[in-house]
């Protein structure tokens, strides 16, 4: 059990940290973790969805300068706010997680994006390509 919550929060952390850098946190993310963190199925202290903006913020500000440091200490703080979500609900937590990977984004001029989470360990040599497109 403790190495399936292990894989819960490192799959969390994985999932938010990259979310909470894109325009989809504000949409789709942020209502689904403020609903989560609403529930009050615990005795748990739970963070803040404050708590989870203002990691947005400095997370952002930390990759714009460079700051490794400043990036795995809200990593760390990351780590103990999903945490604390699974603790208090593990089944909700996998719910907002599975539902955000598969949740399409649209845009208001009609365009929609998605967001497709993977989380692997690979061993060995990999070979991959990949395209981005922006539109600014």
């Amino acid at each position: 059990m403790d190495g399936e919550v292990a894989g819960l929060v490192d799959g969390g952390v994985a999932a938010l940290s990259g979310l909470l850098l894109t325009d989809m946190y504000e949409c789709v993310v942020r209502p689904r973790v403020a609903a989560l963190l609403r529930g009050g199925r615990s005795s748990v202290q739970l963070p803040d969805i404050e708590d989870f903006d203002r990691l947005r913020h400095e997370l952002s500000g930390a990759i714009a300068r460079g700051d490794a440091r400043k990036q795995r200490v809200l990593a760390r703080e990351l780590r103990g706010y999903v945490r604390s979500l699974i603790d208090a609900d593990p089944v909700a937590v996998a719910e907002l997680l599975s539902s955000v990977r598969h949740a399409p984004e649209t845009e208001p001029d009609g365009r929609s994006a998605s967001v497709s989470l993977v989380n692997n360990t690979i061993i060995g040599p990999v070979l991959g390509s990949g395209v981005q497109h922006n539109s600014l």
